[in-house]
């Protein structure tokens, strides 16, 4: 059966309600941001805080807090980028002018100096809903102590919208990295990178350290108490391919 609720809420799974988990919802705390969820819904006085959904038989992702447990991504991507994590800086909302902005952009610097060394984007890809107010429902419900995967609440995913959305994103960045000689690393949950590369048939991305553009793939599995964010593949590609 094909469930359709929240599978992850204030960071913990729905039915694994700990002391923790419990001492979380009632403050409102992401434990990926570490501190209080910033996501905003107009239709309730507290933050919208589902972290991921059961929905297609997956769970996917709805919120790109939730890249950021651990650090785990940015540790990742720095031992591929520079061969460690030593000597990094991390910059959020870094704007370019005439590009947009890059969520984040990784910095390595020489040891015990402030001359740059190399530098690389990251940009976080989660997937959004639609019928998002059926998701709200669920929230308050869960929220009001109800058991809501006893129920089926009816949003769907908005995935094609947000790798439409991306994908424009990618040509765009792709070709400034490029031209740049740099990379840039696009972090996504396995469901939406399937998703994209079905849409767009796209071909030839088997991981290349010398292409610019690159994708961290990743999921979530259940490990005792909680959902934990593993790298699961890593793929590549160029403008010349798109």
């Amino acid at each position: 059966m094909n469930k359709i609720n929240p599978n992850e809420i204030f960071g913990f799974p729905v039915e694994k309600q700990t002391k923790q988990a419990v001492q979380n919802s009632k403050k409102y705390f992401c434990r990926f941001l570490n501190k209080k969820c910033d996501k905003q819904s107009r239709t309730i006085p507290y933050p919208m805080g589902v972290c991921s959904v059961n929905h297609s038989n997956c769970k996917p992702i709805i919120c790109p807090h939730r890249f950021l447990e651990n650090n785990l991504v940015f540790h990742d991507i720095a031992k591929n980028a520079f061969g460690s994590a030593n000597n990094i800086l991390l910059f959020s909302e870094v704007k370019l002018k005439n590009v947009g902005n890059f969520d984040f952009v990784l910095v390595k610097h020489k040891p015990i100096s402030s001359k740059i060394d190399d530098f690389c984007a990251v940009e976080f890809q989660s997937d959004s809903t639609t019928g998002t107010g059926k998701l709200v429902d669920a929230l308050k419900d869960f929220i009001a102590g109800e058991n809501v995967l006893e129920n089926k609440y009816a949003f769907g995913l908005n995935t094609y919208n947000t790798i439409k959305l991306s994908y424009i994103q990618m040509l765009i960045k792709g070709q400034v990295m490029e031209k740049w000689d740099k990379q840039i690393y696009w972090v996504m949950q396995k469901y939406v990178f399937d998703n994209m590369i079905n849409r767009f048939k796209l071909k030839e991305m088997d991981f290349n350290k010398a292409n610019k553009t690159k994708y961290f793939i990743y999921d979530i599995f259940e490990n005792k108490d909680l959902y934990n964010l593993k790298l699961v593949e890593k793929k590549s590609s160029t403008i010349q391919i798109y």
